[in-house]
């Protein structure tokens, strides 16, 4: 819940939190995609993932344009 993207040192993090109950050994799975865009596209180096974050500086190098990104547990 409540991810957010968090900015610095021109690096885009994506964050986010998870539930006090969560189960032992949940992974997460990261998309994103451009304002306008149809297909959410996989962050290939965040599926499967444990920790809370998620770097999508690359995948959101343009500064002009407007990012959405979504965790699934």
């Amino acid at each position: 819940k409540r991810a957010a993207f968090s900015s610095t040192n021109f690096e885009n993090i994506l964050t986010w939190q998870t539930e006090a109950d969560i189960p032992p050994g949940t992974v997460f799975d990261v998309q994103y995609k451009q304002y306008g865009e149809k297909s959410w596209l996989n962050k290939r180096e965040c599926q499967s993932i444990t920790k809370p974050f998620c770097n999508l500086t690359c995948e959101t190098e343009n500064i002009t344009e407007h990012y959405y990104a979504r965790v699934r547990a």
